[in-house]
């Protein structure tokens, strides 16, 4: 939406791996009070464990702040990356998969594009 930001490439690349994570041997009710960013919501209906509910979604600015909501006490579980559960000790009680998801980069003015190769796009992604 910034007239000074310029489209210089678009690639498809997998997000880490998402799940629903809880403490470590928390005990948990039936129906969880879920943390999550909004974009990946419907994921928590599609990793759901068999035997939970939801009773509420609890909206987070990011999958970091939501596990960090957990590990707060905010919530019982998140929807969360790996690599959140791992960096706040949570353990993950779904299966987990990632986001086929489209990436874009820019620049600042009107300059050419980056013309960044297949696996030039995919080392940025993992640098980000």
């Amino acid at each position: 939406m910034d007239n000074r930001l310029n489209l210089a490439a678009a690639f498809v690349f997998d997000t880490p791996l998402y799940g629903i994570a809880s403490k470590k041997e928390a005990a948990l009710p039936s129906d969880l009070v879920i943390a999550t960013h909004p974009a990946p919501t419907p994921l928590i209906y599609q990793l759901l464990p068999e035997g939970f509910g939801i009773k509420e979604i609890v909206n987070r600015l990011s999958t970091s702040a939501s596990a960090l909501a957990v590990v707060n006490d905010e919530v019982h579980a998140a929807l969360t990356t790996a690599k959140a559960a791992d960096a706040y000790g949570l353990n993950f009680i779904s299966a987990t998969r990632p986001i086929r998801m489209l990436w874009s980069v820019f620049t600042r003015g009107t300059g050419p594009r980056l013309g960044l190769r297949a696996n030039d796009a995919q080392h940025l992604a993992v640098a980000l």
